[in-house]
């Protein structure tokens, strides 16, 4: 007899059901748009630098602002934000895109860091979540919530949770009743429930918070 194979979405679901029946109940309305987003894709080493630069091009902006810099950013590497062609890029041209000097300067050190080898963004995959974060962050600029969202979206790694996300904290404030500006470790203590789908659990609680 064949076994039915249960997929990402049903299994994490099936296990907030037995272990949190807040979030579970919190997760039923938003089931089908998450099965959406579910569908994986193989991607290049070029196509990780990019998702790694896109996000360090939109920190601290609307969408709207950073899609304006990174489509100015696109058109300045030719078509294609590649390694080399950041590292080829003048910090003027940068600057006239609209990326600040820090981020220009982020940008420039995870080109150098991919061409010389002492970042291997498609070996992060088999890393454990907390090794990988280390070698994200050691990149200038490159801080633990940039490399946390990097994992969850472009890698697809299943069980990361980023308690310094204020969409994630405050969804979690609200949902379970706690105070605003709850201790991290409260966070991080619950989000332990949802171990080995914290992903899926956080995809959960932006969708919750977007609904507030």
């Amino acid at each position: 007899m064949s076994v039915k194979k249960v997929n990402a979405v049903d299994a994490a679901m099936l296990h907030l059901k037995q272990v949190d029946p807040v979030l579970y109940a919190a997760a039923l309305p938003h089931v089908a748009h998450l099965r959406g987003k579910a569908v994986r894709r193989w991607k290049t080493d070029n196509a990780l630098f990019a998702e790694l630069a896109s996000s360090v091009t939109g920190q601290q902006l609307s969408t709207k602002a950073a899609d304006t810099i990174w489509q100015r950013l696109v058109l300045a590497c030719k078509g294609e934000v590649t390694p080399e062609a950041i590292s080829k890029l003048r910090v003027p041209t940068l600057r006239k895109a609209g990326l600040s000097a820090a981020k220009g300067k982020t940008l420039k050190e995870l080109a150098k860091a991919v061409q010389a080898k002492e970042l291997d963004l498609s070996l992060l995959k088999k890393l454990p979540e907390e090794e990988a974060i280390i070698q994200l962050s050691s990149v200038w600029g490159i801080g633990r919530w940039t490399a946390e969202m990097f994992l969850m979206f472009a890698l697809h790694r299943e069980d990361v949770f980023s308690p310094g996300d204020l969409g994630l904290r405050r969804s979690i404030e609200q949902l379970y009743g706690l105070e605003k500006d709850v201790h991290q470790k409260e966070l991080e203590a619950i989000s332990v429930l949802w171990s080995p789908h914290r992903t899926f659990a956080s995809r959960v609680l932006w969708r919750v918070r977007d609904d507030l």
